[in-house]
């Protein structure tokens, strides 16, 4: 049997969900130590990044801890990888709760569900690190050796690209990061010249971005995710399967969304009608993209059986018997 590798490289990509998933919960908690009266006391930058580093740490050693429980039960479905993902991030989140290491307690009522960004998060590390480690035969199993794993590897028939949930959250999330690095170089230049003070303009700097990422993805996402299917069917359905074709049609289907919502008006290269189209195909074939990437192939399923009670229904489409009828003469009685 198979397992997935010890890998150092899959485990820092794996890692991406979780740093990016609390540098948008830290920046949101330190614009709340400036709406609170209670929290108007601004913790120090050595706090935070120890808080930030120790939240990071204990993620990732939890999603490794995992990995070796499951790569010692020879368990290398993404999908097991996914929930185990969920499960290391949501115990994560219990323990930084308990000992006290987050910036500051969730509001009653909502230490529940502070925790779902953390745990789609560990669901998401889970997912890449099982596509990047790759797999490993099983010592004591000759029959799962490198060698068999390499014959196994050929194959001639035909392929597709497969149907994958998880590919088609991870595209989805593109329009809501689009935002968030749009509105952090827009108002990064403009926020200490236009807010007062020394902490202020630091803390929206990195707050507004965090924000806009959340309101975006809570926005986007169900309607990004359908954009995916519809690319990855569209490109099935013309038996496309590379990575820049899907773009492309990502790329494609962006313009044709905004060209059905945005007023039609004469080109101009001075006006703003060519942002909403350069966005939408940037977005568009970033998804695209990163769908073909996560996706992968699969076999060409097999046509269902045909239940056949008369062997001479067994007539080709082509057959000339399908267009013509057979002339039987009858001598009369």
């Amino acid at each position: 049997m198979y397992a997935v590798k010890n890998s150092g490289s899959a485990l820092i990509t794996a890692a991406i969900p979780f740093a990016a998933v609390h540098a948008v919960l830290f920046a949101m908690l330190l614009l709340r130590t400036q709406s609170t009266p209670v929290l108007l006391a601004l913790p120090s930058s050595d706090k935070v990044l120890v808080l930030y580093i120790v939240q990071l740490a204990l993620d990732t050693t939890l999603l490794f801890s995992g990995h070796l429980v499951l790569r010692s039960r020879a368990v290398s479905g993404r999908l097991a990888y996914a929930l185990m993902g969920g499960a290391m991030a949501a115990a994560s989140y219990a323990i930084v709760l308990h000992n006290g290491w987050l910036l500051a307690r969730p509001d009653a009522g909502t230490v529940i569900t502070a925790g779902l960004p953390s745990t789609l998060a560990g669901m998401m590390a889970g997912f890449l690190y099982c596509q990047f480690a790759g797999l490993v035969p099983i010592d004591g199993w000759p029959k799962f050796s490198l060698e068999a794993l390499r014959a196994s590897c050929t194959f001639d028939g035909p392929t597709r690209v497969r149907t994958s949930i998880a590919a088609t959250l991870i595209a989805a999330v593109v329009p809501a990061v689009m935002t968030a690095l749009f509105t952090l170089a827009l108002y990064s230049p403009l926020l200490p010249t236009t807010l007062g003070g020394a902490a202020g303009p630091t803390i929206f700097v990195t707050a507004i971005p965090a924000q806009m990422f959340l309101i975006s993805l809570t926005m986007t996402i169900f309607p990004a995710a359908i954009f995916v299917v519809c690319t990855h069917h569209i490109a099935r359905a013309l038996h496309r399967q590379g990575g820049f074709d899907y773009a492309a049609l990502g790329g494609l289907l962006g313009a044709l969304c905004v060209a059905v919502y945005v007023p039609f008006t004469p080109f101009n290269p001075f006006t703003s009608d060519i942002f909403p189209f350069a966005s939408a195909i940037m977005c568009g074939a970033i998804m695209g993209a990163l769908y073909r990437r996560f996706a992968g192939l699969e076999p060409v399923p097999l046509p269902e059986p045909v239940i056949v009670t008369d062997e001479n229904t067994l007539v080709p489409a082509d057959h000339p018997s399908r267009r013509e009828h057979g002339v039987i003469f009858v001598a009369e009685q």
